[in-house]
């Protein structure tokens, strides 16, 4: 499958992962623009999730995601996209990430479109897990779907599109084993 499908079957799946999937084709059509506000916190949102999951903030990572969430990451371990509950979410990373010394997520070229309600940011994430001089690095495109709720905009879907990795990608089942020895 080449990059431009690819794209167009992982913007289908962000999509028809909510509700409103069957609006998305309209989303600029009959709605109200979003505002510079609501702009400024998508964008928070989409960076806020990296930067805090690099810093263990679990709190202020779920505080960023609806309550059900759609995640995408076929591109880069194959399998199928999945639906869960935040807590569930954010409870898969904390049973990975505090595994490795440092992580950093760099997100960066965020893009925002939308709606009123609904929104769609597209993004560059280069993420850097390191355990030792170990490490695995991953270059991908982010696709996040965001909606409007009484609390501000919320992530309900997350999809990546791998580009480029660099490094050791078993230092994932190190770290893995680190958080589940430190468990014991």
């Amino acid at each position: 499958m080449n990059s431009v499908t690819r794209r167009h079957v992982l913007a289908s799946a962000v999509f028809a992962a909510t509700p409103a999937a069957t609006s998305a084709p309209a989303l600029s059509a009959s709605r109200a623009a979003l505002t510079v506000e609501d702009r400024v916190a998508i964008a928070e949102a989409v960076a806020g999730i990296g930067l805090y999951a690099d810093l263990r903030e679990w709190s202020r990572v779920k505080s960023y995601f609806a309550a059900n969430v759609m995640t995408d990451y076929t591109s880069l371990f194959g399998g199928e996209a999945a639906t869960s509950d935040r807590d569930a979410l954010v409870a898969q990373w904390q049973g990975l990430l505090p595994g490795f010394d440092a992580t950093q997520h760099l997100i960066t070229n965020i893009v925002v479109e939308g709606t009123e309600n609904d929104a769609i940011a597209r993004s560059h994430v280069r993420a850097t897990h390191w355990i030792g001089a170990r490490f695995w690095t991953v270059g991908a495109s982010y696709l996040h779907r965001l909606v409007r709720t009484p609390e501000g905009w919320r992530v309900s879907a997350i999809a990546v599109d791998r580009l480029y990795e660099e490094g050791d990608r078993a230092v994932l089942a190190t770290a893995v084993d680190r958080v589940s020895a430190e468990a014991e």
